[in-house]
């Protein structure tokens, strides 16, 4: 809803609020004070009624009483009184008479005819009648006014009592005078037109008693409809929806305008605002110039000048590194693709600072920044090919040269200017760099690849040991290669390109089959065969090697747990890194296969690398402690090309060596290697080790490994790496057979020729 349609309801809203508060106040105060008026008029309508009843009661008694004195003499006798009855009925016209003696009894009477069930109740009541009163009765739905007048004839007195129809046409002066219906009723037990009355809800009511009698209590009433009374009522409130009809449609004309006239520069600033925030300038001739709408234009003209300040200053900010100064990574990707777009020839300089991990563990992170902070003034004062400097990140630099390509005499000097010594705390570090170089467009067409491409150079050139790379063609593909094998390597086991090969290991004294070595294999649906020194090594570097880790020990025990089921007495070993002993849920994973597929601890023997135990001894051999107290062997793979002492080997849990197949390509009798190798084989049994040698090839290896006190030899002379069915029919043809070194030629050349 706009803000033209939301003011224009609340103005209406207002205006109506008021009227309808209006007219109920002044409908509710006419309708009270209506009824108040109406009440007073009734009132004084019974009351004017009463006086003239009584005033009518008493010239009948009047006239009663001079007839009485003219009819009825002094003293007259009870004959008498009965021959001047008739006579006193004539004169005073009586609807009604009753003749009572001094007992009450009933002398002489005249009634009206009707039902005497109503009849006889009345005359009853005349007795009732003291001389001097007036009384109002009903007889057959008929009222009558009666007077008792005694007769001085007799003592005790006799009495007459007279009564006379009332004229309900006595009401119309009253109604004329008042402006109310007076009538009289019976409040019950009488039937009749006036009875029915008292139900009716159309009229407003006053009443006063006349008194009572057999048919009940008699009423003076006088009422006024409610038709009549409202009248004037309802005239006014037609009058009131008029005015409020109109006042409406005034008011509707008038707040359109109003609205109008206070919107449009209100909605003018809100269309400013919004161009405000979407960063357009605002047309400020279009703006209000007075009153606060002229406030608010002024206001938002400063805003949008203060905003515009600001994303300078954030847009500089944003491609500025808050340690150096220098451009970021953004600004270096604007500056590069703006390079490219002129298509003139230039350099990129890769540049990173070597061990700077080592500087800030050594001396702090302050002082390595400072180290930064001195790096980026030196690379601003390099000589005139430099473009721009950049710091990509931590202590990584980009130098942006507008030269075809360096030459020799710039880098080195170059470089001896970024890495003279620096003062930190009052002594002196040398410093060291790396630098990796590409040229536009010779090595790329785009900033991201020749960033990248800058990157790889320089991660040669540290690799190398040397100051300075330039990036050579293939090295990229060769990086992309990495990339796509780690990706792939994240599915491999779902896709079931990971395969297991199986190497046997012979005891070298009986020459009988021990066990065999669980050797991975990944064959890429596009590379083919990944080498495993490959393959491993980025799985540990991407952080997926628990994956395959996990993978390697479910397979290897299903298959040993199949072999143990055929009979074949064998010991599995399998192979683990350096990041799984820092995996917690190696024992765990081991357990649960072993478990699985119900293998016993002494069937399965972890080969750990001398390095990956140096890696973190003490975590390592907490490990390694914990896998033996499940029965675990143990076995340290490629020793003698680590760094482990002595003292580090004894305190491991393992129970066996295996040496590295380097020593074993060059091994004779009186060669060095056989000198290291004999050695190793006397460590390994003074510390009570089994000793396994790998990559044997010869006889001739294997004889002298024999005769120097090896305990286990591995390697092509006895078989190369065989798929688990090649490796199932070798080990059923030769288990039961004790290799000899002598036989050793026999068994390669009856080896099935399909085999791995």
């Amino acid at each position: 809803m706009s803000f033209r349609t939301r003011l224009l309801l609340v103005m209406l809203l207002l205006t109506v609020s008021v009227q309808l508060a209006v007219a109920w106040s002044v409908l509710s105060t006419l309708r009270s004070n209506t009824l108040y008026a109406a009440e007073q008029d009734l009132h004084v309508g019974v009351a004017v009624a009463r006086d003239l009843l009584a005033r009518h009661a008493e010239r009948f008694q009047e006239g009663v009483e001079r007839i009485v004195d003219t009819e009825f003499g002094d003293r007259l006798t009870l004959a008498e009184m009965e021959q001047q009855w008739h006579g006193l009925l004539e004169r005073s016209e009586a609807d009604i008479a009753v003749l009572l003696d001094s007992q009450g009894q009933v002398l002489a009477s005249r009634y009206p005819p009707g039902d005497l069930r109503y009849v006889a109740p009345a005359f009853r009541s005349l007795s009732s009648v003291s001389s001097g009163d007036i009384e109002l009765i009903a007889i057959n739905d008929q009222f009558y006014q009666v007077v008792a007048v005694e007769l001085s004839g007799e003592e005790p007195p006799h009495s007459v009592k007279l009564g006379f129809a009332l004229d309900m046409a006595l009401f119309d002066e009253v109604a004329r005078l008042t402006r109310t219906q007076v009538t009289v009723r019976l409040s019950q037990g009488v039937p009749g037109e006036l009875i029915g009355a008292v139900a009716d809800k159309r009229y407003l009511e006053s009443s006063i008693d006349l008194g009572g009698g057999p048919g009940g209590t008699v009423e003076l009433v006088a009422r006024q409809s409610y038709d009549e009374l409202f009248a004037p009522y309802r005239k006014l409130s037609r009058n009131l929806l008029m005015t409020f009809v109109v006042t409406f449609l005034i008011t509707l004309v008038v707040a359109a305008l109003i609205v109008r006239s206070v919107s449009r520069p209100l909605l003018r600033l809100v269309g400013a605002a919004r161009s405000v925030g979407q960063g357009q300038r605002l047309d400020q001739m279009r703006l209000p110039k007075s009153g606060e709408a002229g406030l608010l234009s002024r206001t938002l003209i400063q805003l949008q000048e203060d905003i515009a300040g600001r994303e300078v200053e954030l847009h500089r900010q944003s491609r500025q590194d808050q340690l150096t100064g220098l451009g970021n990574r953004t600004q270096a990707n604007e500056d590069i693709e703006a390079a490219i777009a002129t298509g003139t020839p230039f350099t990129l300089l890769r540049l990173t600072v070597n061990h700077m991990r080592r500087i800030n563990d050594t001396f702090g992170h302050e002082l390595g920044d400072q180290v930064l902070r001195t790096l980026a003034e030196r690379l601003q004062e390099l000589p005139p090919a430099k473009h721009g400097a950049y710091r990509l990140s931590g202590d990584e630099f980009l130098l942006l040269l507008d030269v075809p390509r360096i030459v020799p005499l710039w880098v080195s000097d170059s470089y001896r200017r970024l890495t003279r010594p620096i003062l930190l705390d009052g002594s002196l570090m040398n410093i060291n760099c790396a630098l990796g170089e590409v040229r536009f467009p010779e090595h790329g067409d785009g900033a991201n690849l020749l960033l990248r491409r800058a990157e790889i150079a320089l991660e040669h050139a540290r690799a190398g040991r040397t100051i300075h790379r330039c990036y050579m063609d293939g090295q990229d593909e060769s990086h992309l290669r990495r990339l796509a094998l780690v990706h792939d390597l994240q599915e491999a086991t779902e896709r079931a390109e990971l395969r297991l090969c199986y190497q046997p290991q012979v005891d070298a004294i009986s020459g009988r089959i021990t066990g065999v070595e669980a050797l991975m294999r990944w064959d890429h649906p596009l590379l083919g065969s990944i080498s495993p020194d490959e393959f491993i090594s980025l799985a540990e570097g991407s952080g997926n090697v628990q994956r395959l880790t996990s993978w390697l020990i479910n397979s290897a025990c299903h298959q040993l747990a199949e072999w143990l089921a055929q009979g074949l007495d064998l010991r599995m070993g399998i192979n683990v890194s350096a990041m799984d002993l820092e995996d917690p849920g190696l024992v765990a994973r081991t357990r649960t296969a072993m478990a699985r597929y119900g293998i016993e601890g002494k069937r399965l023997c972890v080969e750990v690398t001398e390095s990956a135990i140096m890696h973190s001894p003490e975590r390592a051999a907490r490990m390694l402690k914990a896998l033996q107290c499940m029965g675990v062997e143990l076995a340290i793979d490629d020793f003698g090309t680590g760094y482990s002492s002595l003292a580090q080997l004894q305190r491991l849990p393992v129970q066996e060596l295996k040496i590295d197949k380097s020593f074993m390509s060059e091994l004779t009798p009186n060669s060095e290697g056989a000198v290291i190798v004999s050695s190793t084989i006397e460590l390994a049994r003074s510390l009570e080790l089994r000793v396994v040698a790998e990559g044997v090839e010869t006889t001739e290896v294997a004889s002298f490994l024999a005769q120097s006190g090896c305990t286990t030899l591995q390697g092509y002379v006895y078989s190369r790496p065989l798929s688990a069915e090649a490796m199932t029919v070798w080990l059923h043809e030769h288990l039961q057979v004790e290799i000899r070194n002598d036989d050793v030629v026999s068994i390669l050349s009856t080896r099935p020729s399909n085999l791995e």
